[in-house]
């Protein structure tokens, strides 16, 4: 069953690459979320303009993909939340090195929305 919800976010994932092809200039950190909600954990990205190491700047966000919010599906709920995140952060660190140029000048951090959030690059 985890199978499946690997390949949920790695194609969740996948579809904002074509967003994250056009980010703007000013955009400097990515946040990759998760949240649990009624019918399931759900994945979301936002973009901004500047970072420091408090949680300040996820407050100021400039951008976000044009599909956000997407649901894991009700099969999710069956998972503890730090399994979603550990799922989710493996698949953004392979992402990340197979994808070097499109993240290169950028910090990308990955949490969940109740919680404290990871650096990974």
């Amino acid at each position: 069953m985890i199978e499946v919800i690997q390949n949920r976010i790695t194609n969740i994932v996948s579809e904002w690459n074509s967003d994250l092809e056009h980010l703007a200039k000013e955009i400097i950190a990515l946040n990759f979320g998760a949240q649990l909600v009624d019918h399931g954990f759900e994945l979301y990205l936002t973009g901004h303009t500047w970072y420091d190491d408090y949680d300040l700047w996820l407050f100021d966000e400039k951008w976000w993909p044009s599909r956000n919010y997407i649901s894991l599906g009700k099969e999710s709920l069956e998972f503890d939340r730090l399994i979603i995140l550990e799922e989710y952060e493996n698949i953004l660190k392979k992402e990340i090195s197979n994808s070097k140029a499109r993240y290169r000048d950028l910090v990308v951090v990955v949490g969940l929305a109740d919680s404290d959030i990871n650096r990974l690059k």
